[in-house]
């Protein structure tokens, strides 16, 4: 059944970033803490980053481009994918959009964070200062943004927070040459095609882990049935492109993550 439609935006374009990246530590359930990891690859929507200034590099884009953000879409509400949220948005008077019960985190993305993890986001940022953006408006499970030619699909993917969201787009960024069988170990059965479709994971998935589930909002039990009933569903033919790390293909990870490798992962609660 397709989702109620959350509006048509005016026609826009696609600007991409690279923001320094996290991943998690390798395998235990739930995931560990998080590590420095190879930058991540470029999407249509820029990943706010509090660690990489995405604003600085964004705004001039666009303005040499003259283009004009319509929205900005975000997959969950912590701190190190909203922080410059408002400074990419608000000047264009476009909404930040994000799964509903993310919504109050972006009052104050910092709160109930234990001092060391507060202290080791704010280093990466001396001076920040927290500033919500103007207009915030909640994705429901379903929902449909339209922007021009491009619709993003909102589907919900609780565990990483409670609105942790994949951002789905029935296309590929332009010029990306990705075949759906890319990575697959040796003995895998093949996978023909290209890649069809594109999914943004935020921290729900990445190129061979996944994301955490003790940080606030965070539950193993939601993020297995999250890994088990929604990602596993998605077809092989689908990049995954995850808020850290490099970029993947819903095919390999079938095959390769330990985590959806994982036997207990199909067994029904």
């Amino acid at each position: 059944m397709r989702g109620r439609a959350v509006g048509r935006l005016p026609r826009c374009s696609s600007a991409a970033s690279r923001p320094a990246c996290w991943a998690p530590t390798p395998p235990s359930w739930p995931p560990g803490p998080a590590r420095r990891a190879p930058r991540g690859s470029a999407s249509w929507s820029t990943r706010a980053s509090a660690s990489s200034t995405a604003s600085c590099r964004l705004l001039p884009l666009l303005e040499r481009l003259h283009l004009r953000p319509v929205a900005v879409l975000v997959t969950h509400g912590h701190l190190d994918h909203v922080a410059e949220a408002a400074a990419v948005a608000d000047p264009a008077g476009a909404p930040v959009l994000l799964g509903a019960p993310d919504v109050h985190r972006l009052e104050d993305p910092l709160e109930g964070l234990g001092p060391q993890l507060r202290a080791a986001l704010l280093a990466q940022v001396p001076g920040f200062a927290w500033r919500r953006p103007a207009s915030v408006r909640g994705l429901s499970g379903g929902d449909e943004v339209v922007a021009g030619a491009l619709r993003v699909r909102a589907v919900a993917a609780p565990g990483h927070t409670e609105g942790s969201t994949l951002l789905v787009v029935d296309d590929v960024p332009d010029g990306d040459s990705w075949s759906a069988a890319d990575g697959l170990p040796a003995g895998t059965p093949a996978v023909a095609g290209r890649v069809r479709s594109t999914v943004m994971t935020g921290d729900v998935l990445f190129a061979g882990s996944v994301g955490r589930t003790d940080l606030p909002g965070g539950d193993g039990a939601a993020m297995r049935a999250t890994l088990r009933d929604v990602v596993l569903a998605l077809p092989d033919d689908v990049l995954v492109v995850p808020g850290h790390g490099p970029a993947s293909t819903l095919a390999r990870e079938r095959a390769t993550n330990p985590y959806l490798l994982d036997p207990d992962l199909l067994e029904s609660p």
